[in-house]
């Protein structure tokens, strides 16, 4: 069971300073995670957030792993638990993965692969991490004969989403919309 400290009347677990740090990183981006803005989201101490996690790097890989979790969740609901085709798959779970409340948690994501790929730290092993995870977790739900079938659909299907994405968050709703349908995933 995590330790509790008492600070001007209140009590704060460490789930609670993880899920203020989550908040804060998917309400104004990974780059505005401080340990002062979690510490006065709680009214309490910066250094009381230091006791819970004591570096940068512990506070970043806290509030990414609980996101990671609703992450999952979303991922689950827009893939489902079935063996199926990528380009079935992929047509299933756009419309999904665009609803507004998966909007935030995959501008998130994308700022972490963004941070990676600008080799900034932890965000390298962070975006690495989460991709091999998505890429194992979504391999059992492509149907193929072969493992190395599995693990080629997996990455296809993530190319294409994350590439939707992108253009999602960087270009807007209308192009990626657009990519949607070259791609065969949305009506005209």
């Amino acid at each position: 069971m995590f330790a509790t400290v008492k600070s001007v009347g209140y009590r704060h677990s460490r789930d609670e300073v993880v899920e203020a740090a989550a908040s804060i990183a998917l309400r104004d981006g990974m780059a505005k995670l401080t340990y002062r803005r979690v510490a006065e989201d709680l009214g309490i101490s910066d250094r009381m957030v230091v006791y819970y996690l004591p570096s940068k790097e512990d506070l970043v890989l806290a509030a990414v792993e609980a996101l990671s979790v609703r992450m999952q969740t979303i991922l689950e609901q827009a893939f489902g638990d079935d063996r199926r085709s990528p380009d079935e798959l992929l047509k299933m779970a756009w419309p999904v993965l665009t609803k507004k409340s998966a909007d935030q948690i995959f501008a998130l994501f994308l700022e972490v692969v963004g941070l990676s790929a600008a080799k900034v730290e932890p965000y390298d092993r962070i975006s690495r991490s989460i991709l091999d995870g998505w890429i194992r977790w979504l391999s059992d739900r492509i149907e193929a004969r072969t493992e190395r079938d599995r693990r080629r659909g997996a990455l296809g299907v993530i190319a294409r989403v994350d590439g939707l994405l992108l253009l999602r968050h960087g270009h807007g709703v209308g192009v990626a919309n657009e990519a949607a349908r070259g791609l065969g995933l949305m009506g005209d």
